[in-house]
């Protein structure tokens, strides 16, 4: 049985490549998009062999980037149990709309209370703490937190958000 399925998988992609041969270079990369699910209809987008994944990996990472307009619909995918991955979540959602600039805990916890999570009683703590790689995420300006560059990373890659440019709001 499985020697068949593994037959008949070559044959498929012999097919594909006897076809793709004749194309022009430019638009092998699409051709093979149409007929991989055409010869191999029961297979999803995570079951693609690695070769046909590897360059549309990046547009579907990028294309699963969360809704930062809405505090609410950004926060509802990721539904953290743990209250130091909420205020990093907050943080976050901060970093998507106004970049790195000085985070007040004030505002960490007007936010988590606005939006109903369950944040730390101490949220400076938690920044206080908080590493990557052993880097810490944030820098101590005063009374409130900035991220760093190791911080700005580990939100970027964690949260999968891109660096705002609004201006802050005037209290």
């Amino acid at each position: 049985m499985k020697n068949a399925k593994i037959e008949e998988a070559k044959a498929n992609l012999l097919e594909i490549n006897e076809v793709i041969k004749q194309l022009d270079e430019s638009l092998r990369a699409a051709a093979l998009e149409v007929l991989v699910p055409m010869y191999f209809p029961d297979t999803t987008k995570q079951d693609k062999p690695a070769a046909i994944g590897a360059k549309n990996k990046k547009e579907s990472e990028e294309s699963v980037a969360p809704d930062t307009d809405d505090l609410g619909s950004f926060i509802a995918p990721f539904e953290k149990s743990k209250p130091a991955e909420n205020v990093m979540l907050l943080v976050a959602w901060l970093y998507s709309h106004y970049g790195t600039y000085p985070i007040s805990l004030k505002e960490i916890q007007e936010l988590g209370d606005s939006c109903g999570l369950i944040i730390p009683s101490r949220p400076d703590n938690t920044m206080r703490q908080a590493k990557s790689g052993g880097k810490s995420l944030f820098q101590q300006q005063g009374k409130c937190w900035r991220l760093t560059v190791s911080g700005e990373l580990s939100v970027k890659n964690q949260f999968k958000v891109k660096k705002g440019s609004k201006p802050l709001p005037k209290e």
